[in-house]
């Protein structure tokens, strides 16, 4: 039954996972790692490349289901109180939100546990700053690629 369902989070791991946009994330968040932790461009690149793979690899089976979460939990108040369906504008909004938090929390992972970073709030705030930005871009793919979706 699950396989049937579609939901917002799903439409964008499609275009998260487009060359286009992960190759824009990895440049806009090379420029967040080596600001946020101070290193040299060579160590910024190495956070980014292994920051990017942990999330790539365990978020594109957690971006959709916290998208799923998202639709049977704050989903449903949402549909019920405007009277909206799945793919309502503030579903599109909870995309960049949600998403960019878990993959926060999978790029900090590598960099606590490879670098011993310790991470801190303003570690995860900027680095789910960088990601809310990069699933937004992604968002913005689907209203401008439809066809491939």
């Amino acid at each position: 039954m699950i396989a049937n369902v579609v939901w917002p989070a799903l439409y964008a791991e499609d275009a998260i996972n487009s060359l286009p946009i992960i190759a824009l994330s990895l440049v806009i968040e090379f420029f967040f790692f080596r600001r946020l932790f101070n290193i040299s461009n060579k160590q910024a690149l190495f956070y980014d490349l292994s920051a990017n793979l942990a999330s790539g690899l365990i978020g594109m089976v957690g971006r959709p289901l916290s998208g799923l979460l998202y639709e049977v939990t704050i989903g449903i108040l949402v549909m019920r109180v405007f009277e909206w369906g799945t793919f309502n504008p503030i579903a599109w909004v909870a995309v960049p939100i949600f998403g960019g938090a878990l993959n926060a929390i999978l790029e900090l992972l590598p960099i606590r546990l490879i670098w011993k970073h310790k991470i801190t709030k303003g570690n995860f705030l900027w680095i789910w700053l960088a990601n809310i930005i990069t699933i937004s871009l992604a968002t913005a793919w689907i209203a401008t690629h439809p066809a491939n979706h």
